[in-house]
């Protein structure tokens, strides 16, 4: 242990937070180039106007920055090249030079000539996974025999850490993603940092070059901390298939979870951990169940060892997305309402101050919305004799359809209708609903418990949450 954290603290030291400079010269591709990063867990793709046919920019980072070249007129694109703490790196391009100089000169020249390479040896073929790969290795193992950089070790284990992930473990994905028995084999090979020769399977081949406790790969390119986490995706649809239990667990938690099971607390697992999270808190304006929980999903990555830099890009996107949610921040005064139920009287909800509210905003023409109600009428029974109504909201505009929907599913209890439509509902715009279902638990003081509630087919988890607020 005193090792590691003396590699750490040797690694910190020498890329202390400074600037990170890139000058470009380009000439004919017009007058406009794109630096394209990531910063924050997101992509950036910054325009610069040349003037005089250059164009400088400026990062600042106490890590290494991983950054590509776009031009516009026409389209071309370099590799991701790699800066580090206080390089200066210069970019010249025309239309039949690419040359690089400055920081990890031969490295990133090295990247610019192996993408040519490339392209060039495997034109108009298709190579299996292995021969690139391994074609890819022999290449990169060549240059890094004469490589010299004091940050050469990190540069060739996340140089390795890409190769696996884009051209050996991302086919194997898009080939087999439908069969559970090769993705668990994948899974429990990355948990027993095991070696291929033993296991005689060649999908396995290769996977054993990355070792994933190396403090070093911790600072990966974003795009292979995403690779991997598609298969972490995958692994959990699978793990749904075989436990269908883990239906009503979040899927957030369900990730969580594999991830920690499959790599061992570091600065890469704490790396997949956050770009995970920060990817659901920012899915939160297309799908608004993202942001549920996630204050208590922060609090559980704070306990992550290796997250001191990863924490405030992810308490800056939550604050900014609490911050669009508004009046319906937890704790926040229900917006108030008042529609007609199925015989055109009034109800409104102040009517039901002192019991919990479960609302369920839908439409007769939503898919998933048909599915969940049989689920609500379950949930209903359950909480019968309870303090609490359920209440269904809908967003239809045909009044009849709706009353004919309501009775040919049975739904019992108080049915409204804001007969506005999606585009012009009052309750949708009140509520912030960017797509139906869209459901939301309100306390007995009318006040917001949870903006994006579970939706009723989440059984356990929703239960939970009624039950608390019946309990408070």
């Amino acid at each position: 242990m005193k090792k590691l954290y003396l590699v750490l603290c040797l690694l910190w030291s020498s890329m202390a937070h400074s600037q990170i400079t890139v000058q470009a010269t380009v000439d004919g591709y017009g007058n406009k180039i794109i630096i394209g990063y990531w910063k924050d867990f997101t992509y950036i793709g910054d325009t610069l106007r040349l003037k005089k046919n250059k164009a400088g920019f400026k990062f600042e980072s106490s890590e290494p920055v991983y950054f590509k070249l776009r031009t516009i007129g026409p389209d071309t694109y370099t590799p991701f090249l790699i800066g580090f703490p206080g390089d200066t790196i210069s970019i010249e391009k025309d239309t039949k030079h690419l040359v690089t100089k400055g920081g990890a000169e031969s490295y990133n020249t090295f990247l610019i000539r192996l993408e040519a390479e490339m392209r060039e040896k495997f034109f108009g073929t298709s190579p299996d996974y292995n021969t690139l790969t391994q074609y890819l290795l022999d290449r990169s193992e060549d240059f890094f025999s004469t490589f010299k950089h004091p940050q050469k070790q990190l540069i060739k284990d996340i140089h390795t850490l890409s190769i696996i992930t884009n051209y050996k473990l991302y086919p194997i994905m898009r080939k087999y993603s439908g069969n559970a028995t090769i993705m668990d084999s994948v899974a429990n090979f990355l948990k027993g940092q095991g070696a291929a020769e033993v296991h005689g399977d060649d999908k396995l081949k290769y996977l054993d070059k990355v070792n994933f406790n190396d403090p070093k790969i911790g600072f990966a390119n974003i795009t292979d901390i995403m690779m991997m986490n598609n298969l972490i995706r995958i692994l959990r649809m699978h793990a749904i298939e075989k436990d269908t239990t883990l239906k009503n667990i979040d899927e957030y938690v369900i990730e969580n979870n594999i991830i920690k099971d499959l790599f061992k607390e570091s600065r890469y697992r704490s790396r997949l951990l956050a770009y995970n999270l920060h990817y659901r808190i920012n899915s939160y304006i297309e799908y608004p169940m993202q942001l549920a929980g996630a204050d208590d999903f922060i609090t559980d990555f704070r306990k992550e060892k290796f997250n001191t830099d990863l924490l405030p890009a992810i308490e800056k996107l939550y604050s900014r997305q609490l911050a669009s949610i508004g009046s319906l921040s937890k704790g926040a005064v229900a917006p108030a309402f008042k529609l007609p139920d199925t015989k055109g009287k009034p109800v409104q909800l102040s009517d039901f101050k002192g019991k919990v509210v479960y609302l369920d905003i839908w439409a007769t023409w939503c898919g998933p919305c048909l599915k969940e109600i049989p689920y609500l009428e379950r949930l209903k029974e359950k909480f019968r004799n309870k303090d609490i109504e359920m209440i269904t909201i809908s967003i239809d505009t045909k009044i009849d359809v709706w009353l004919a929907k309501v009775a040919a599913m049975k739904m019992q209890g108080i049915q409204l209708i804001d007969s506005n439509g999606s585009e012009n509902s009052k309750i949708a715009k009140d509520y912030k609903v960017h797509g139906v279902p869209h459901y939301v638990l309100i306390d007995k003081n009318g006040r917001i418990a949870s903006a994006s509630a579970p939706r009723p087919s989440m059984e356990a988890e929703v239960e939970k949450q009624i039950n608390e607020l019946l309990q408070e």
